[in-house]
């Protein structure tokens, strides 16, 4: 089984495709991590993965609130941002694992506390010079193993 892959994609129609085949095969109780510089589009991936889940709320970036929830057809989705968390202890007081079971939640920022996590899937975006994106999806735990495995398979000949 492949554990991970990279696509790049040229435009934000390319990204959006991306986040809604990653998207379709998420459910509730799922962990994704997104890493990459700022402006490297982490905000918009989360936009078009729960916009491509029928989403009822408006996506914005929790950078100040640190927590948004979106509701959807399939499943409530958390949006966490921890830029400007810290420490673990920051981390473990906000008190949002509760909701981790109930929503596919992304945490922007979230590689910094990466070893709080048993499993999860990891999205990496880096700006090229040509403002493409490079996008390396990879894992930890047999759970996102298979997910991967799966992806890589998907988005085959799908993006260039």
């Amino acid at each position: 089984m492949s554990e991970s892959f990279q696509v790049l994609v040229k435009n934000e129609n390319e990204t959006e495709v991306m986040a809604a085949k990653i998207a379709a095969n998420c459910q509730a109780g799922d962990l994704l991590i997104l890493d990459g510089d700022l402006g490297a589009g982490k905000t918009h991936f989360v936009k078009w993965f729960v916009e491509s889940l029928h989403a009822k709320d408006r996506v914005t970036s929790p950078t100040f609130s640190i927590a948004n929830f979106y509701r959807t057809d399939r499943c409530n989705v958390l949006h966490i941002d921890l830029y400007r968390i810290s420490t673990v202890n920051e981390f473990i007081d906000l008190g949002l694992d509760d909701y981790f079971g109930r929503s596919i939640t992304l945490i922007e920022w979230g590689e910094k506390f990466s070893s709080c996590f048993d499993e999860y899937l990891l999205i990496s975006l880096h700006v090229n010079e040509d403002n493409s994106r490079l996008i390396t999806v990879s894992c930890k735990g047999e759970k996102y193993r298979s997910l991967t495995s799966r992806l890589t398979d998907e988005t085959k000949g799908v993006i260039c």
